[in-house]
């Protein structure tokens, strides 16, 4: 029998922090990707995100080890005596591809476009939970992932309606970036439910350093061959506070750590498509402050009428979505207690009842040899 997807109350908190944190990281990025630091085919940002990710993997780690040596506990995990799951070895692939796709397409359409079209990685995750994870939704998530949709829609035909051009292959690269995207949160969730669980930290240490290592061996093959035109003569083409580059830069990393931390523990908690949503959540706000900070030098980031019913759509119908399953949950848990204590009251009833069992009488040959 396929379980229901419930989302657990516990996670909108969570949600809050991953949309803020993760506002914080695609506007910096936007920034990074207009300061023009160094050439795009450089790809700075992914090798500051891998950065970022490997650090507070690393440093989560630290502490946890700490944290288990201080209370005794032993650090050795069901993961390391089972064995390293094969599923985990696409992780990294799925999220460096994903990754990428996702800053080539900000570069093409710029952040307010993509960020609608990255709405399309909600019901390609619920597909994907559905046809992998045997995961099945209620009338009202469907519903609320309906109106999430809708919301993008209005966006996207706003924005696809506009006399601004659409750069097509931007549009097919954010496609291919919402597909990988949709795997690589398909295999978080398994390996988060699996019979050999992965940590979420172990997870974002995987991305990590995998990310990391592919950054280095693509800087060596090809950036490190022409540091003055790919490097140097971006940075110094115009005038740059260096105090200003490094606030935008360590802003960026600080903010995609936390980001991280929160979409594990959104994975962990509801599942893929409830990560899809909160990604929704945080288009939402993406948009309406590129619209505040970018709008001025480039018309790709203002926000119209359309816009703003678009937010207020997929803000509605992700928080609907996180509430969709709770009432099912309680009433599910308390009709499993109940028939949980209706089979203690019987097995303690059978218990107490006397036995009925007779102890046959003796037969007549026995009490015929007894008076003989």
């Amino acid at each position: 029998m396929r379980a229901a997807s419930r989302a657990p109350a516990g996670v909108i908190p969570i949600m809050a922090l991953h949309v803020a944190f993760g506002v914080c990281y695609f506007l910096t990025a936007q920034e990074v990707l207009n300061m023009k630091l160094v050439a795009p085919s450089a790809q700075p940002l992914t090798g500051m995100i891998y950065c970022a990710d490997a650090v507070s993997s690393f440093v989560s780690y630290a502490r946890e080890r700490r944290v288990r040596a201080t209370m005794g506990t032993p650090t050795s995990s069901s993961t390391s005596r089972a064995g390293f799951p094969r599923a985990a070895l696409a992780l990294p692939v799925f999220d460096l591809c994903g990754l990428t796709c996702a800053f080539e397409a900000m570069r093409a359409l710029g952040g307010p476009l993509y960020q609608t079209l990255s709405g399309l990685l909600i019901p390609f995750s619920a597909l994907l939970s559905s046809v992998f994870l045997s995961r099945t939704f209620t009338s009202r998530q469907i519903t609320a992932i309906a109106i999430v949709l809708g919301g993008l829609a209005v966006k996207a035909g706003d924005a696809l309606t506009s006399d601004a051009t659409v750069d097509a292959r931007g549009v097919v690269i954010a496609i291919a970036a919402t597909v990988f995207y949709g795997f690589r949160g398909l295999t978080m969730e398994y390996l988060s439910k699996s019979a050999t669980p992965l940590s979420g930290n172990a997870q974002t240490m995987l991305m990590g350093c995998s990310g990391l290592a592919a950054f280095a061996a693509y800087t060596m093959s090809r950036t490190a061959r022409d540091v003055d035109g790919l490097v140097w003569s971006y940075y110094n083409a115009r005038e740059r506070d260096t105090r200003e580059v490094a606030k935008v830069l360590f802003g960026n990393m600080l903010s995609r750590a936390f980001m991280v931390k929160m979409m594990m523990a959104i994975v962990t908690r509801a599942g893929a498509t409830q990560l899809a949503l909160s990604n929704a959540i945080r288009s939402v706000g993406v948009i309406t402050f590129s619209h505040v900070f970018f709008c001025a030098n480039d018309s790709r980031q203002c926000l119209n009428a359309q816009g703003a019913l678009s937010a207020a759509m997929v803000v509605i119908g992700g928080v609907a979505y996180a509430l969709g399953g709770a009432k099912n949950t309680s009433s599910s848990s308390s009709s499993s207690s109940s028939s949980a204590s209706s089979s203690k009251s019987r097995s303690k009833s059978t218990a107490a009842k006397p036995s009925t069992k007779t102890t046959p009488a003796p037969s007549l040959r026995r009490r015929s040899a007894r008076r003989s």
